[in-house]
C-alpha cells in the first residue's frame, strides 16, 4: 500500500537531474506552461542583514513580473531557514527561491522539494557537498543596465524558463526587473 502511494511522487522527481533542469535542447512541440499570475514563488530569506534590502527588492520585483511570493523570514539561522523549505513544500508552490546562509545541512530540505516536484534556485549562494540535482540554478543579482559576460534575464523570465522545464544555465546573472534602487 506506502508503495503505490509513492508512484505518484515517482514521476515529479527526474532521475540524476534536478527538477526543473532536465531539459538541454528547446522541446519540439511547444507546451503552454503556467500563466505568471499563477505562480507562487516560495522565498525563503537570509538571516543576514547585508542582505536584507536583496531580499526584499527580489520581492517587490516578483510582484512587478505579475507573480504571487511568499517570504519566509530566516530568523537567524539555517534551521528556519530549512523549515522555511519544507513549509513552502507544504504549500506547494510552483519554485523555491533559497538565500542559504549556510552552506551545509540541506539535503534532507531540498530533498524533500526534489521528491514533491518543486524546483529550487539558490539566490547568491551555494550548498556542500554541491548536489546539482537538488537545485535546478544558482542566480546571481546584476545590477539592470549593466550587460555581464553572459547577459542576464529578469527575475521573473527566469524563473519562468525553469518552472517550464525550459532549457537555461545552471549558474545564472538575473536583473530584479522593475526595482530601481
Amino acid at each position: 500500500m506506502a508503495a503505490t502511494m509513492l508512484l505518484p511522487l515517482a514521476g515529479c522527481m527526474p532521475q540524476d537531474r534536478a527538477v526543473g533542469d532536465t531539459h538541454e535542447t528547446p522541446e519540439a512541440i511547444a507546451h503552454d506552461g503556467v500563466d505568471r499570475n499563477d505562480v507562487g514563488v516560495g522565498v525563503v530569506g537570509s538571516a543576514k542583514p547585508v542582505n536584507a534590502d536583496r531580499d526584499s527588492d527580489m520581492v517587490r520585483a516578483l510582484r512587478q513580473e505579475g507573480m504571487q511570493p511568499m517570504y519566509a523570514a530566516a530568523n537567524g539561522d539555517a534551521g528556519s531557514q530549512q523549515k522555511g523549505v519544507e513549509g513552502f513544500v507544504r504549500r506547494n508552490v510552483k519554485i523555491i527561491v533559497l538565500c542559504a546562509d549556510s552552506p551545509t545541512g540541506w539535503d534532507e530540505a531540498l530533498g524533500k522539494a526534489r521528491r514533491a516536484g518543486i524546483p529550487v534556485v539558490l539566490m547568491e549562494s551555494s550548498i556542500r557537498p554541491d548536489n546539482r540535482t537538488l537545485y535546478a540554478a544558482r542566480f546571481h543579482v546584476v545590477e539592470q543596465g549593466t550587460t555581464p559576460k553572459g547577459g542576464a534575464d529578469g527575475i521573473g523570465d527566469a524563473l519562468m524558463d525553469i518552472i517550464d522545464d525550459k532549457p537555461h544555465a545552471k549558474d545564472m546573472n538575473v536583473m530584479l526587473t522593475g526595482v530601481h534602487g
